[in-house]
């Protein structure tokens, strides 16, 4: 089934690339061999779900909560800014109308991007 989403692409391009990227940046940190990433489109009519998840473990428990928040990062500080989920974040939440929300699998993380149609 084609699904087509009318959106700003770019913008959802952005945040696409930047939780992949992210998703590297733990692979490589972690030292992950088998590295995956499903991503899974699903319609409901109603909206949108773009769910991406990994197999690099998940995010720590302490720290899933603040993931969007400004200026918070888990990397070495010559390696993130802390804006990149959080402008991911802003992007869905008011450029797209739709939420982005994170949560852990049974293997890693996995981020779920809800927009509306």
């Amino acid at each position: 089934n084609e699904i087509i989403i009318e959106t700003i692409q770019n913008e959802l391009q952005e945040v696409l690339i930047n939780i992949l990227n992210n998703a590297k940046d733990v692979f490589i940190e972690r030292s992950i061999e088998n590295k995956e990433i499903n991503i899974k489109l699903i319609d409901n009519d109603e909206e949108v779900l773009i769910s991406i998840e990994d197999n690099a473990g998940g995010i720590p428990k302490e720290v899933i909560k603040n993931v969007f928040e400004a200026y918070f990062t888990t990397k070495h500080q010559s390696q993130g800014t802390g804006l990149g989920l959080y402008m991911s974040h802003k992007i869905i939440t008011e450029s797209l109308k739709g939420k982005l929300s994170t949560e852990n699998s049974e293997v890693g993380a996995r981020f779920i991007i809800d927009i509306p149609l």
